[in-house]
């Protein structure tokens, strides 16, 4: 069985450009699968597309292929990297950050760069803003039918150049019952937000579950959110609407309201200037 081949943009569904980005896979060759991640990553942000890539990768086989093309320097010098996992997964992407959280879990064993001499789709009409057909989609549909090799992509280069988030370097601060963090990413479709906070950290604080805990939300200095909310292991232990505070999927402490939005709710965002404060409240 040939390799499953997934991938993440920043494109949206609204236009043509995830199927332009199949159809090249499909003319490599037809028997190819591919599946969906997802194409609503914050357009033009490299850490989100790497948060993704970190909750998504450790359920798929160790043969994958993803593409992820979230690419504010297309055509430019940046390179078009090609990473094997130490788990064997490939990730083709931009190297503008997408590898972060993959850097360091599970690890990369080698990233080379694509050759666009021999690993580049040439349409009716050359053009330099659709790397995600030209050279990412179409070098994963080469890799994938057996047509190149994983060295056939391009040459190595050293896996300390790949290019990082700052973000993922800015650590929380644990102290007695206490955490200060930052809003790190939000989900869209439900509104509820992650902090870069680990559930082994929070957990580590012994702040145990059916807590009142003070959940601080400023923006710039200025407070948006400031309420006790329950630390539950799930939105059920709230009444609809409530606020609940629980470990989430993505290993991340999370924030959200049972059945409700609370982005909307509570004019919340997510991302640098967005902080938080969490200390444990009462029984």
């Amino acid at each position: 069985m040939k390799p499953i081949i997934v991938l993440q943009t920043d494109f949206s569904n609204t236009w043509n450009a995830v199927a332009s980005m199949k159809g090249v896979i499909k003319l490599v060759d037809k028997e190819l699968e591919i599946v969906d991640l997802c194409h609503e990553i914050k357009q033009f942000d490299p850490w989100e597309a790497s948060l993704s890539l970190a909750s998504t990768v450790p359920y798929w086989p160790d043969d994958t292929i993803f593409v992820s093309v979230v690419d504010p320097g297309v055509g430019t010098t940046r390179r078009a990297a090609a990473a094997k996992l130490n788990n064997g997964i490939v990730v083709i992407t931009p190297d503008n950050g997408t590898l972060t959280h993959l850097k360091y879990h599970p690890g990369i064993a080698e990233v080379r760069e694509i050759d666009e001499t021999v690993n580049r789709f040439h349409p009716e009409e050359e053009v330099e803003v659709f790397h995600g057909r030209d050279l990412f989609g179409y070098t994963a549909a080469k890799l994938a039918s057996g047509r190149i090799s994983f060295a056939g992509i391009g040459p190595v280069y050293p896996v300390e150049e790949i290019v990082e988030c700052e973000e993922y370097h800015r650590k929380p601060i644990l102290g007695d019952r206490m955490a200060k963090g930052y809003v790190m990413t939000g989900l869209k479709h439900f509104g509820g937000v992650q902090f870069n906070i680990t559930n082994a950290e929070w957990k580590g604080l012994g702040i145990a579950e059916g807590t009142n805990v003070r959940v601080c939300i400023t923006h710039n200095g200025k407070t948006v959110f400031n309420e006790d909310v329950l630390y539950a292991a799930s939105f059920g232990a709230v009444p609809i609407g409530a606020p609940v505070l629980y470990c989430g999927s993505s290993r991340y402490l999370s924030l959200d309201c049972n059945q409700g939005n609370f982005m909307d709710t509570y004019g919340v965002g997510f991302g640098n200037g967005w902080n938080v404060e969490l200390t444990g409240g009462k029984e």
